[in-house]
């Protein structure tokens, strides 16, 4: 009978640590296309985290760190602030491809558009202010870079 109580307590605390450890918060980072591989690209369709990389400082968009929140609260995703850092949980951070569309979607004026039409349809005012004034940064960014 001891043998079973053991054996139940060591899943218990093995399942515990494995739960602990996918939802602790961790620092989030933009992500890009991983452009230069080393190695050949073992099935893409399955592990897509090998086509994606963690963003130098010098590839992070330029409204990343402006836009990222905004983008994750109406994502629906769960962060936490520390320190001026957004954390997410553990088990996220190994989406890179989710990641990847939280990166694009913080300079995408198209996306920021639908969420303004939405905003409009819901009648939530204050919201269409602010991706008003977050849709208009982007358009002269964008202008800015047509023209160089």
């Amino acid at each position: 009978m001891k043998k079973y109580v053991y054996i139940i307590v060591i899943v218990v605390l093995l399942f515990s640590t494995y739960y602990y450890w996918q939802n602790r918060y961790v620092k989030l980072f933009p992500v890009v296309p991983n452009e230069i591989l080393e190695r050949p690209i073992f099935f893409s369709e399955t592990f897509h985290n090998q086509l994606f990389k963690f963003a130098e400082t010098n590839e992070v968009p330029k409204f990343y760190y402006k836009n990222i929140k905004y983008v994750l609260n109406r994502s629906g995703q769960e962060y936490i602030m520390r320190n001026g850092d957004i954390y997410i949980k553990y088990k996220y951070m190994h989406d890179m491809e989710l990641l990847w569309n939280y990166t694009t979607r913080t300079t995408d004026p198209t996306w920021f558009k639908l969420k303004r039409e939405m905003d409009s349809l819901n009648g939530d005012i204050k919201q269409q202010k602010e991706l008003d004034s977050i849709i208009k940064k982007l358009k002269q960014y964008e202008d800015s870079q047509s023209k160089k």
